[in-house]
């Protein structure tokens, strides 16, 4: 039986307010950098780099996208690649994006998916891939894509996931996939999803990983797959998941890394966990201190301090870093730009956005995920700003 959806209606001013009590709540629970309001322009208030696609949020409440879209993944209607941003819906809080899917979470709580669901990541009880949104759950308060799977904080703390499991990641002890969404843990404040593990900040500033741990990416001493929520550290205000590698800061600005490895067990890495070495790491160690805000990428890492500094160090196979030329492996950071609010770093490509508001992208563009309107890789930051402006302006 079809059910009746209520819909709420939300106004412009509305939505604007609820979009600042979101950035509120980032600067004081996810330590993004506090700044002047006066200084920035907040035409573009959040980013998100995904495989080879790229997600923004508009003060406004739209959300658009470009690159990739093979599987739907842009949610824009059609399985063609973009350069340029389009729009896909409005009243947007939060996106998150996996390998090939795409989840959102809009001003009234409700969340929507699209894109790639053979392992019915998408949540919607089904395995057919979904071109543009459709509604997942109400009741949504954070958001986390994988590669396969994907996991959401309800409004009471709790958490759930749902979608591959074959590692273990949705943490409920076996390894089938779950076509619906299954409890994992309550009190979570927190949460990040890496290619096939979960990782939660409780409420007490534990951190508590589970599935995969081929490279040490859980971060609790041992290469052991989790099929269970474990201890991994305490003290912790935010966590960043990459390929491999996991980020962690902790309440004193102290930047924590772990995992990290190329495709190959126990080979050599990219540097990705910046310190200075390149061999996995089975439990954290100390990378940097005075970071408010961390984005762990494919194999490789950006971080921004108090100062508004961004930093960068791992792989620069397509020029990811940001320094010009690519190739050389940076196994500690390298300062990349000043005056930085925001980074999202990719698989292989890294977005950014400025204390004035512009938009910067660098890296990989295969497919358009930098939104320069090419599908040349640039190895330094170009700016961006004016595609989506303008792109907002035309559609």
């Amino acid at each position: 039986m079809a059910k009746k959806i209520k819909i709420l209606l939300i106004s412009s001013a509305t939505i604007l307010t609820l979009i600042i009590a979101y950035i509120i709540w980032q600067i004081l629970f996810l330590r993004i950098p506090v700044v002047n309001v006066n200084d920035i322009n907040l035409d573009t208030i959040t980013i998100e780099a995904g495989d080879n696609h790229s997600f923004a949020i508009q003060v406004d409440g739209s959300l658009w996208a470009w690159g990739s879209n093979e599987y739907g993944q842009l949610g824009d209607g059609t399985t063609e690649d973009r350069h340029d941003p389009v729009r896909i819906m409005d009243g947007v809080l939060a996106v998150s994006t996996g390998l090939s899917h795409t989840m959102a979470i809009t001003t009234n709580g409700t969340l929507w998916g699209w894109g790639h669901n053979r392992s019915s990541q998408l949540g919607d009880g089904l395995m057919s891939h979904r071109h543009a949104p459709v509604r997942i759950l109400n009741g949504i308060v954070d958001v986390c894509a994988g590669v396969q799977h994907t996991a959401v904080i309800k409004t009471d703390g709790s958490l759930w996931g749902w979608g591959d499991n074959s590692l273990g990641q949705l943490g409920d002890y076996i390894t089938a996939r779950q076509w619906d969404p299954i409890s994992i843990m309550d009190n979570v404040s927190i949460l990040q999803t890496g290619s096939f593990q979960t990782m939660a900040i409780k409420t007490d500033g534990s951190l508590w990983a589970l599935g995969r741990n081929w490279f040490g990416e859980l971060g609790d001493g041992t290469g052991v797959d989790r099929h269970y929520p474990v201890w991994v550290m305490d003290d912790v205000v935010y966590i960043s998941t990459g390929g491999t590698h996991t980020m962690a800061i902790k309440s004193d600005g102290s930047l924590w890394g772990w995992g990290g490895a190329n495709i190959l067990p126990h080979s050599v890495n990219n540097g990705q966990i910046g310190d200075g070495e390149r061999v996995p790491r089975r439990s954290p160690v100390w990378v940097m201190d005075n970071v408010i805000y961390v984005s762990a990428g494919g194999e490789h890492t950006m971080a921004i301090t108090t100062d508004g500094t961004l930093w960068g160090w791992g792989s620069n196979s397509f020029g990811q870093l940001g320094l010009g030329g690519r190739g050389a492996r940076n196994p500690t950071p390298r300062r990349i730009m000043d005056d930085v609010v925001a980074v999202s770093a990719g698989s292989s490509h890294t977005i950014a956005i400025r204390t004035d508001g512009s938009i910067w992208a660098w890296g990989r563009n295969s497919n358009g995920q930098l939104g320069d309107g090419t599908t040349t890789d640039r190895s330094r930051p170009v700016n961006i700003t004016n595609n989506i402006i303008v792109s907002s302006e035309t559609q």
